[in-house]
């Protein structure tokens, strides 16, 4: 979450700056663009798998909710499955992209192309570390709220 939050910022400062030093000094940053839609790319995926672990995905759990108490940790198991199987996929198409881009330098910053990929990597493998244990649990993890607000506990 520390990552997550440090990424944020940096696009805000980043962006802030840009539009000031554009709109104010007639000068812009030459990485701004870059560097903003990197660090966007990196929170999104980092984001990804604390999603997952604290149940703040959106979820569709009519079919499970109807089912049988006996039944749901089945559900849930295939679900899983069904979403590790994804993620895997996303893993393997991140490697691939790593690897061709590896050589590939970015316009403005001292960085490879393949930076970019990373983050899908690392957030798809995260993920189904958080999968495998809800698979092995047959439980998902509940989102828990405020009675007073409604709104998401962290």
């Amino acid at each position: 979450m520390a990552a997550v939050s440090l990424l944020m910022a940096v696009i805000v400062l980043v962006v802030a700056c840009d539009v000031v030093g554009r709109y104010g000094f007639g000068r812009s940053i030459l990485f701004s663009n870059e560097l903003s839609r990197l660090s966007f790319i990196w929170m999104t995926f980092l984001v990804m798998p604390l999603g997952v672990s604290r149940g703040m995905h959106v979820a569709i759990t009519s079919l499970r909710d109807g089912a049988p108490t006996a039944l749901r940790p089945v559900l849930v198991r295939i679900a899983a499955a069904l979403v590790i199987g994804l993620m895997v996929v996303v893993f393997a198409g991140s490697w691939v992209s790593i690897r061709g881009r590896s050589s590939e330098m970015l316009n403005t910053l001292p960085l490879s192309a393949a930076w970019f990929y990373y983050p899908l990597a690392i957030g798809s493998a995260w993920s189904i570390v958080h999968l495998l244990i809800q698979f092995a649990r047959g439980l998902t993890v509940e989102r828990a709220f405020d009675d007073e607000t409604t709104q998401a506990m962290p």
